[in-house]
């Protein structure tokens, strides 16, 4: 049994599950046009690797700020089954299926916040999820993070985090990537997949020590 860890955008998700998210609450009238122009800016960001993640995480949530987990559930549901579901890549679901049949165990590692991939994580029968935490008081999300986001270095110290608190180790681990985001989570791993490579990962020096993969 080894670990198999996903990242989630641009690899399990043939597109990003934020902007996916987005358009759901466009779509019921949470937030209007003007919250999606930032967008593309943070994007470039964070493909070129030069997002500050906690700014983009605090814009992020900012529509849901004072909503209880029911409600925040109830809001990200719809949008987990109706859209990014249908947005997993082929190539995902046999892998996640290979490593489910080898008793791995598997795990999706997001800088996305947590009340998005948890349900994903769900939805695909995947083990544990590892995203940025979302700080709740009183069951209300606060607009804050309440600890270590899994980006970057983020990823690994948050795997590292992982393995002591569930008694696991990285004999024989999977990494899954797209992005020079996941670079840090590649060297942790014996086996390391860059899956359907961004431009700047191809570009990027590591990239080299990666197997590539097409899960089109």
């Amino acid at each position: 049994m080894s670990c198999a860890f996903f990242d989630m955008d641009g690899t399990l998700v043939n597109g990003d599950t934020n902007d996916l998210f987005f358009k759901h609450l466009l779509s019921i009238k949470l937030v209007d046009n003007s919250f999606l122009e930032p967008m593309h800016e943070f994007h470039q960001l964070y493909y070129e690797g030069k997002l500050k993640i906690e700014d983009f995480i605090a814009y992020a949530i900012k529509p849901l700020i004072g909503k209880s987990s029911k409600e925040v559930y109830e809001i990200v549901r719809p949008c987990v089954y109706d859209s990014i579901l249908k947005h997993i890549r082929k190539g995902a679901l046999k892998a996640i299926e290979f490593h489910r049949k080898r008793q791995d165990k598997l795990i999706i590692v997001s800088a996305t916040v947590d009340y998005i991939i948890k349900p994903v994580a769900d939805a695909l029968n995947i083990d544990f999820a590892i995203a940025a935490p979302t700080e709740r008081i009183d069951d209300k999300i606060t607009g804050k993070l309440s600890g270590t986001v899994p980006y970057q270095d983020g990823k690994r110290q948050r795997i590292m985090q992982f393995l002591k608190e569930n008694d696991l180790n990285l004999d024989d681990a999977y990494a899954y990537g797209d992005s020079v985001n996941d670079i840090e989570m590649f060297k942790l791993c014996a086996h390391r997949y860059a899956v359907n490579p961004t431009k700047e990962l191809q570009e990027n020096v590591y990239f080299k020590k990666l197997e590539t993969l097409d899960w089109n």
